[in-house]
């Protein structure tokens, strides 16, 4: 696991079928009840606490994920059919599958084969973490564009417009250039993961092993400082508005230069299959 956990407490709607689903995993689980508290699940696993607890009342599931490295008797991919977990998808890491499934409450569980020992990882979901984080850049933005003007390049030399438009050109450009090499030379980065994953709204921003997460988050933390350049754009005039312009541009532009590594590094990519009521997979 990237980060130990002491505890982990995982609230489900109902605890009975997610204790039969984890304890697939070769997690033994204790019933257990303190004073007047809820009855809820607990168990031992790689030197952390793992309890299942009962939903509150109108409270939602969390969309964290996990993963588990398990040594189990049989083949993994005949062990989750057997048990009937539906398999939403797979890719490989270092030539060992990975399975995707999800637990009763729709929490992805990423599932793999390990020898002897099994292990575990828990990644939380960041979406709100990355909402607060852009709302504040926007509002920074807001604030700090105030400090450029229209007056004075208006009133300026005419030569200094045309570099101004020139820098602008010359950055949208480049920029989608710069974004490949940057993000591309972690291919041949031996920190970085063996397998990127897509960029999602809910991944680790500062994750440093997967540098499609942290690029992505730039991007719109870009587009963010944009936006707020185009509300100082009422006080401030056509400066800021098309400084708003040229960074909400530019993190576009920096967003499909995150396609473009994807497509040009597929052997760092997890590759996805869809599965089928059959049971037949086929690769995207």
């Amino acid at each position: 696991m990237d980060l130990k956990l002491n505890l982990l407490v995982l609230r489900c709607r109902d605890i009975e079928a997610s204790r039969v689903f984890y304890e697939h995993f070769g997690i033994v689980f204790e019933r257990e009840q303190h004073g007047s508290g809820p009855v809820h699940y607990a168990a031992v696993f790689e030197g952390m606490v793992f309890e299942l607890y009962p939903l509150k009342e109108g409270e939602p599931v969390d969309r964290c994920r996990l993963g588990f490295a398990v040594n189990l008797d049989t083949d993994l991919r005949e062990s989750l059919e057997d048990a009937g977990i539906a398999i939403i998808s797979q890719y490989e890491i270092e030539q060992e599958p990975v399975f995707v499934v999800e637990d009763p409450d729709g929490r992805k569980i990423e599932v793999r084969h390990s020898e002897p020992l099994g292990s575990g990882w828990y990644e939380g979901d960041w979406t709100r973490f990355r909402s607060v984080i852009l709302i504040l850049a926007a509002f920074a933005g807001s604030l700090s564009f105030l400090n450029y003007q229209s007056g004075p390049m208006n009133g300026g030399p005419v030569l200094d417009v045309y570099f101004f438009y020139f820098a602008l050109l010359v950055s949208f450009l480049f920029w989608p250039i710069m974004v490949v090499a940057v993000v591309g030379f972690q291919t041949i980065n031996p920190y970085s993961d063996p397998v990127w994953t897509r960029p999602t709204h809910s991944c680790n921003p500062f994750r440093l092993k997967n540098p499609l997460c942290i690029a992505h988050f730039l991007m719109y933390f870009v587009m963010a400082q944009g936006a707020g350049a185009l509300v100082t754009a009422i006080l401030g005039g056509w400066l800021q508005l098309l400084m708003g312009i040229g960074m909400i541009i530019g993190g576009l532009e920096g967003l499909w230069a995150l396609e473009l590594v994807m497509k040009r590094y597929p052997e760092k990519m997890a590759p996805q299959y869809h599965v089928e009521i059959s049971g037949n997979t086929s690769q995207d």
